[in-house]
């Protein structure tokens, strides 16, 4: 649509918050460096909220939107459906602008494939793409050079990754490599990793939030079945451990729907065999 309205454009900046089962994950990366190249974009600049501050102009047209749709049900509409949702809103003759996508064209799209996860993501507020299947990515958003043309400026250790297909290998465990997913110590470089906690015996996934010596806090993710886990948690899961009860490092967990994701099923193998 923009390349159609506004042909002129050749750069693309987003802002958004960074919910870690939309924005601010592998799955989204790879269509970021990839698609926009596709219309004819030359780069791609997303920017992240920090946690708290993401809210702006799309909750009020969404809020809006379902404030239309509540007065339609107290009038005695029956909404079933998207479609109908859809038909409802734009005979209401609302200034937004509505689009309907069905499930055919959900479908008709390819699968992204399976790549690699970037180190850190839940730390990163900036990611840049300049070229296809390339992104540059760091904690801190950078705009100092934007007049000059330039987006990928070297402040704040703008880190580089290919965004590449992920190796299907399974990682076996034994008693040898429980040093690797265990470091002697957590420490504040561990920041923004997902690890697993011990929790009256019971194993909880979770993001490293703070280090203090020995102390460690993590926002843990509420159980919604074997291996199942929320996330965006429904309540504030955080809590300080101590380091003897952080179990491992661990992948960041896949997205199973909109409201779960998974630990990787053979690091949770080696973490029940913990608990044995």
């Amino acid at each position: 649509m923009i390349r159609q309205r506004y042909p002129e454009v050749k750069k693309l900046h987003f802002f958004s918050d960074g919910p870690a089962t939309q924005y601010r994950q592998k799955g989204n990366f790879y269509p970021l460096s990839t698609e926009p190249y596709k219309l004819g974009f030359e780069n791609v600049n997303w920017n992240y909220f920090e946690a708290g501050h993401g809210k702006g102009a799309p909750d009020g047209v969404g809020g809006a939107l379902k404030r239309s749709a509540d007065r339609a049900i107290k009038h005695g509409e029956d909404i079933p459906n998207a479609q109908i949702l859809y038909e409802k809103l734009k005979c209401t003759n609302s200034s937004v602008e509505l689009f309907y996508i069905s499930e055919d064209d959900v479908e008709s799209k390819p699968e992204i494939p399976a790549i690699a996860p970037i180190k850190g993501t839940m730390r990163v507020h900036q990611v840049l793409s300049v070229s296809p299947g390339k992104l540059k990515y760091r904690d801190i958003t950078c705009l100092c050079k934007r007049e000059a043309g330039m987006l990928g400026c070297p402040c704040y250790q703008l880190m580089e990754a290919t965004i590449s297909e992920e190796d299907n290998h399974v990682p076996t465990f034994d008693g040898t490599t429980e040093t690797r997913w265990r470091p002697e110590f957590i420490e504040a470089k561990h920041i923004g990793e997902w690890c697993v906690v011990d929790y009256d015996d019971e194993a909880y996934p979770g993001i490293i939030i703070e280090v203090e010596e020995h102390n460690i806090m993590v926002k843990c993710m509420p159980r919604n079945g074997i291996n199942k886990f929320f996330w965006p948690s429904p309540r504030e899961g955080v809590t300080w451990y101590a380091d003897r009860q952080i179990l491992c490092l661990i992948p960041e967990p896949q997205v199973l729907n909109k409201r779960s994701v998974q630990v990787d099923k053979a690091t949770w193998k080696y973490v029940e065999e913990q608990f044995r």
